[in-house]
């Protein structure tokens, strides 16, 4: 009895042993599942794009679940292999793996509504290869694998089929059993939702780059054009939009030919961003056209007074236009709406040359005085934005005294647009309003023949958002 009792004992003992190192077992392969799961939620939160999501979780699911792991994509109806990877074969398989032709039907790509069937090949025969391949040459491709078991899953999201996922064994030896084709199941679920986020994630990068290259283009279209060749005239000009990373702001300036000579236009809109810019292109365009029709800067600005009255919001905005003759022995013409006024560059004297009437864009029987300068050769106009002399630095305010000095002495307009570019880079790094700075001067005291209606050819830019026409 005592030897029964032991025996009995032994086999009891033997068969828990059993029970736990399979009860351990199955614990381990679940606790691999469910991390295998964790790891391809991690690499879904859409950071990377579609064929690096697909290739990571190709990296989890490869050696964990599968000696080889294929992800097939719908898109654009059209089916590609996205991913493919293999475990301890070597790139050629691999690669032959990726060019093989996708799980999916075609007629499912271009949208027919047919459901991919799961296919499941728990003992994968030779019968079975030549079902699945495409010609003799991928039949004997997938014999050369040597293939167990193989596990094909549509991928599902949102109610349409947007790929497929394709799991085997084969040099490892294992097999895939039933309780492995239900996790296979779960796995596709996972991977349809990483293959949606990603795509979602896609297209918002796409959307996202199509709005830069819009809003880029749309900079580069309001960006103040460079200086034309005026004869008799030389002329310069710089212009910096406040913030790193705006290319455009309210101030503006513009030259074009009106009738008998050129009007050269400095502008400055209350606000900042792209809705000044807006505006700034809507004044730019009111005063070149109502300029061209009559060459009278007064007539300009009273046009450019009713556009701005007219909108539905408030738009202030300040003017400064200077006509110039074809015959630089002719006056300067000069009228101010609301501008800071031009400044005379006469050797080390400067002085303001005309006083401003009223804004833009605030009274609707404004009215303005349209004032004479006579020029010498020597003798440089200076037409600035208050975002110079409101510039903020350590020493405070730019400042009209420093303005003053910096532009004293200037002995053309370029060297005036030098001398005040490096003094605001050595007294801000950090333009908090938009500035513009424009400048001409007459080349010689003897006429000009005059200009023909072309524009004539931009000269180099000098510094950084400079544009230069010398004449």
């Amino acid at each position: 009895m005592d030897w029964i009792a032991i025996d009995v004992l032994t086999a009891t003992a033997i068969v828990l042993a059993c029970l736990l190192a399979i009860w351990v077992a199955r614990t381990r392969r679940a606790m691999r599942r469910f991390e295998i799961l964790y790891d391809i939620a991690e690499v879904s939160d859409g950071s990377k794009s579609v064929e690096e999501t697909l290739d990571a979780v190709c990296d989890i699911v490869v050696p964990s679940f599968a000696d080889f792991c294929m992800i097939d994509v719908i898109a654009d109806g059209d089916v590609r292999r996205a991913a493919a990877r293999v475990d301890a074969r070597g790139p050629e398989v691999e690669r032959g793996l990726a060019e093989r032709k996708p799980s999916v039907p075609e007629g499912m790509a271009n949208g027919h509504d047919m459901p991919l069937a799961p296919r499941f090949f728990q003992r994968m025969s030779d019968d079975d290869l030549a079902s699945i391949s495409h010609d003799p040459e991928d039949l004997d491709f997938l014999r050369s694998l040597g293939v167990r078991s193989a596990i094909t899953l549509g991928l599902k999201t949102r109610g349409r089929l947007t790929g497929a996922l394709t799991v085997g064994t084969a040099w490892s030896g294992r097999r895939y059993r039933a309780e492995d084709c239900r996790f296979a199941e779960v796995l596709a679920g996972r991977v349809a939702l990483t293959l949606d986020n990603a795509g979602l994630f896609s297209d918002l990068q796409r959307a996202e780059r199509e709005r830069a290259e819009i809003a880029e283009t749309l900079q580069r279209g309001l960006l103040p054009p460079p200086l034309p060749h005026i004869a008799g005239w030389s002329a310069a000009a710089m212009y910096r939009p406040a913030g790193a990373e705006n290319e455009v702001g309210g101030d503006f300036y513009d030259a074009f030919r009106v009738p008998g000579g050129w009007m050269l236009a400095m502008g400055d809109v209350t606000g900042r961003g792209a809705w000044a810019a807006s505006i700034a292109a809507q004044a730019r365009y009111t005063l070149r056209t109502a300029a061209l029709l009559t060459g009278d800067p007064l007539v300009a600005l009273a046009t450019l007074n009713r556009a701005l009255l007219a909108r539905r919001d408030s738009a202030l905005c300040s003017v400064a236009a200077v006509t110039l003759s074809d015959d630089p022995l002719q006056p300067v013409r000069i009228a101010v709406a609301g501008h800071p006024s031009p400044l005379l560059v006469d050797g080390e004297a400067v002085e303001e040359v005309a006083e401003a009437g009223p804004v833009l864009g605030a009274v609707a029987d404004a009215a303005w005085e349209l004032g004479r300068l006579e020029m010498d050769p020597g003798h440089q106009l200076v037409v600035i934005t208050d975002g110079i002399t409101e510039a903020n630095g350590s020493e405070g305010r730019f400042g009209e005294e420093r303005l003053r000095a910096v532009l004293s002495g200037a002995s053309s307009p370029t060297s005036v647009v030098q001398r005040l570019e490096e003094a605001l880079r050595r007294f801000t790094d950090d333009m908090s309003d938009d500035a513009a700075i424009l400048a001409v001067a007459p080349n010689s005291t003897e006429a000009a023949s005059p200009a023909s209606p072309d524009l004539g050819a931009a000269q180099p830019a000098v510094g950084s958002g400079s544009r230069l026409g010398d004449g």
